[in-house]
């Protein structure tokens, strides 16, 4: 008699380690541009060439090791021919995407207003040169059949479709309608449904819009956003305003009367940028774990955030540029300052820690409670 428990136990945990459990950890980033101050910095007299790996070096641990990195690349890759340049309309080196392909980006969003900069034949090459590397893309196009197609990335057994678009290309009108998805909300419902046909577990989109500079979302970058929610989108991380604005989840309400929980980042700042002007000197990494239990629908287990700030000069006065996290940064200042640190970009270093933790956070968070990364709350609305 005292056997059938035991046997009962052991079956019972049998069966719960076989139902399998598959996870995601997945991050996204701000604002990837090359300012002229960059490719300055970047050039090698000596070999001619530039690098770019310096930048992301301090940042590589939080961006190789999710399972899948995102980014906004906001310049084209037109090739040295057609002139390196920053604003106003961006060419960076292909040294630059190689750095960001080595950081450990896997996708990046090239619907954005800078994407046209270089006419037609700098947009081709940038398509041309992320495929050569390897490197996903979103959001711009060179046939109508690629734009028609609704990218899927299966990631250990969890299905994800990315769309992204933008509210323009700074007036300069692309060669074809289909190299550039615009944000218009009839397309935009349309590639959600076809999206939706081939049965993902997470539709993520990555529009870019909004109002430069504005530390928050007007009612009309809302309300985009929500006809996205409402059309069926999961997730939705834009880009634009280069500086932090609020992220939020919600509980959307579909059509057939179903509530799901969605989440919306309005804008994750520039994560390199030359951009100097407070605030535009910070941005963040948003990591996202994702959960696919056996039987079960799959969904957002974990959000959370990690503030970062792009070092310009040292303090000798020299150009130092990389993207540090503010922990990072604020730790090592107060041991041997290895990274060099300004007093007075100490001091700035700390208002961006502040800031992070009375938007997301809504609170004062003391700098001797500091940590890495914070667990953004689950406050829906």
């Amino acid at each position: 008699m005292k056997k059938k428990p035991f046997l009962l136990v052991v079956l019972l945990c049998v069966f719960a380690f076989s139902q399998s459990t598959n996870t995601v950890f997945m991050a996204f980033t701000g604002d990837l541009m090359v300012h002229d101050k960059q490719i300055d910095y970047a050039y090698d007299k000596t070999s001619g060439k530039y690098d770019f790996d310096y930048t992301f070096k301090h940042v590589l641990p939080y961006l190789s090791k999710p399972d899948y990195t995102v980014g906004n690349l906001e310049v084209t890759l037109a090739g040295k021919a057609m002139t390196y340049s920053g604003y106003p309309n961006f060419n960076a080196p292909d040294e630059f995407a190689a750095a960001v392909k080595n950081a450990g980006f896997d996708l990046l969003t090239t619907a954005n207003n800078h994407c046209y900069d270089k006419l037609e034949k700098g947009f081709l090459r940038t398509i041309d040169m992320l495929d050569s590397l390897g490197i996903d893309h979103v959001g711009t196009y060179k046939t109508q059949r690629e734009r028609d197609s609704i990218f899927i990335k299966e990631i250990n057994g969890i299905k994800f479709a990315f769309l992204s678009y933008t509210y323009g290309t700074n007036e300069i009108k692309p060669a074809k309608p289909y190299h550039v998805n615009m944000l218009d909300t009839a397309l935009i419902a349309k590639d959600i449904s076809n999206a939706k046909s081939l049965n993902p577990d997470f539709i993520i989109l990555l529009p870019h819009m909004g109002n430069e500079y504005e530390l928050a979302p007007n009612d009309s970058h809302k309300k985009i956003i929500m006809s996205m929610f409402n059309a069926g989108a999961d997730i939705v991380i834009s880009s634009h305003p280069h500086v932090l604005q609020p992220m939020e989840f919600l509980n959307i309400t579909a059509s057939d009367g179903e509530t799901k929980e969605c989440f919306a980042a309005y804008s994750m700042g520039n994560f390199v940028s030359s951009q100097r002007t407070v605030p535009r000197d910070a941005g963040m990494i948003i990591n996202i774990k994702f959960e696919k239990k056996e039987g079960k629908k799959a969904a957002i287990k974990k959000i959370s955030y990690i503030p970062t700030w792009v070092k310009f000069y040292d303090t000798a006065g020299k150009p130092d540029i990389r993207i540090l996290s503010v922990y990072d940064a604020l730790n090592g200042e107060q041991g041997d300052n290895p990274y060099k640190i300004r007093l007075h970009d100490v001091s700035r270093i700390k208002e961006v820690h502040n800031e992070a933790a009375r938007m997301f956070q809504n609170k004062e968070i003391p700098l001797e409670n500091i940590k890495n990364e914070y667990e953004f709350e689950r406050t829906k609305k």
